[in-house]
């Protein structure tokens, strides 16, 4: 089970602030705040616990350009 500070380090490592990758997810950003809280925090989905570590910076941005692009 990722830990909430494995998942802070993964965006790190992703140049991706929190809020970003949750839009990115569909989680909302209040909802994946929860998840990261230091006290009680919400277990992290299985998916984005194997999701993260197959991400690249680029591929990240990429993602995002897309996103942004369907929202137009």
């Amino acid at each position: 089970m990722m830990t909430p500070d494995q998942c802070r380090a993964h965006l790190t490592r992703l140049e991706i602030s929190q809020q970003a990758f949750a839009r990115l997810v569909g989680i909302t950003p209040q909802h994946f705040r929860k998840m990261l809280r230091q006290v009680e925090p919400l277990e992290i989905p299985r998916a984005v616990e194997l999701l993260l570590p197959l991400l690249t910076p680029a591929r990240i941005r990429r993602l995002v350009r897309e996103l942004e692009a369907d929202q137009d």
